[in-house]
Formats: structure tokens, sequence, C-alpha cells
């Protein structure tokens, strides 16, 4: 257990168990977290905009539910189907609804006479709650890409997208070389059979002769022998 806790989150080295168990705690329950963080600063932005717009409850709300759960959906509707390459998409609706959030709060803000000190304290609160859980929203976004493997942007000149490419490329004539190899050995011990096999057959032939010259040989050898001790 100790070694796990020691190797644990992306392989870091840790010196102090309780800093290992803690973060990998954290770490385990943060995608939810961050999840229904951002919920609530939907929640939040459309509460500033109910109280801060010059309209009935009964419009101001449903109307600003709206508008934050259109942006929601916009926002998570490309990971429904991911594949390719990825889009910018939900980072710009994150970044354009809450640049329009903060220019609404500033006017709204106006438009019921806060100025001074009273507009830019209640001002600022409101940026900062419309800054911060955009931030959030825009890292979430991002982490999300890259648990779906959506991080092959587009570069200038298609750089990434060649590089892309280029090593499908190269894994392929990888592939295709070694294949070719093992079909060139292939066809080299089968060329390599018959020349052994025509070998040998043209070794036993000369033995066979051979063996017949030197049998027709011994009669010859023996009757002159036998001459020569009875004239």
């Amino acid at each position: 257990m100790s070694n796990f806790n020691q190797t644990s989150n992306n392989g870091h080295q840790w010196h102090n168990q309780a800093f290992a168990q803690l973060f990998d705690s954290i770490t385990a329950r943060l995608p939810n977290l961050t999840f229904w963080a951002i919920i609530f600063s939907y929640i939040a932005t459309a509460g500033l905009n109910c109280w801060a717009i010059h309209l009935p409850l009964f419009l101001s709300v449903p109307l600003s539910l709206a508008i934050q759960s259109l942006r929601f959906l916009c926002v998570f509707t490309p990971f429904l189907n991911p594949h390719g390459r990825a889009s910018h998409l939900p980072e710009v609706i994150a970044l354009a609804a809450s640049v329009l959030a903060l220019f609404e709060l500033s006017f709204s803000l106006q438009a019921m006479g806060e100025t001074g000190n009273g507009f830019w304290s209640l001002m600022l609160f409101g940026s900062a709650v419309l800054v911060l859980s955009m931030v959030l929203e825009l890292q979430f976004i991002n982490q999300g890409k890259k648990a779906f493997g959506l991080t092959a942007q587009k570069a200038s000149g298609g750089g990434a997208v060649m590089f892309n490419q280029v090593q499908a490329v190269t894994t392929t004539s990888v592939d295709q070389v070694q294949a070719m190899a093992a079909e060139i050995e292939f066809l080299r011990n089968q060329l390599a059979a018959p020349q052994q096999t025509t070998a040998e057959g043209n070794d036993k032939p000369g033995k066979q002769k051979k063996r017949i010259a030197s049998e027709l040989l011994k009669p010859s050898l023996s009757n002159g022998s036998s001459n020569g001790k009875h004239p």
C-alpha cells in the first residue's frame, strides 16, 4: 500500500504519505466537484441577472435560467460524440457568455443608479464570480478534451495534422517493410530447397559411377594377378 501511495498521482514520488492519500482523494473526487461547481456558477450567474436586470421576476427568472441552460448545452454537447480534431467552439461559447454577462451586469448596475464606490464594489464582486467561473469552465473543457483524446489541434500550415499523418504513414511503412522482408525470406528458402535437392541428386550418380567403376576394375585386376602367377 505504501508503494502505491508513493507512486500515485501520475508517478510522483511522495515523501509524506498523508499528502499522498489526501491528493489521491482530491483527484478522485475533483471531476465531480468541478462539474457541480460549474453548474453552481451557472445558477449564480442567472441569479445576478435576475437581481440586476430590469424585468419582472416572472420573466427574468425563466429567461436567465434558459440562457444558462443553453450555455451548458452548447458547451458540453460536443462531448456526446467526440471524434477527430478538437473544436474550439466550447471555449468560444463559454468566453462569449461570460463577457456578455459582464456587460449586462455593468449596464444593469448603471440603470439601477449605482455610481462611484457602490458601482465598483458590486461590479467587482459580480466580475469575480463570472470570471472565476469562466476560468473553471475553460479548464474543465480542456481536461475533458484530453480525457477523450481530442488534443490534436490544427497548427499553422497544418503542422499537427501533417505530423499525425506522417506518424500513420511511418507505422504503415514499417509494417509493410517487415511483411516484405518475411516474404522475401520465405521465397529465398523456397528457392534454396530445390538447389539443395539438385546438389544432393547430382552427388549420388557420381558416387554410383565411382562404385560401378571400382567393381568393373576388380575383375580385371584379379585376372591380371592370376595371369602373372600362371603364365
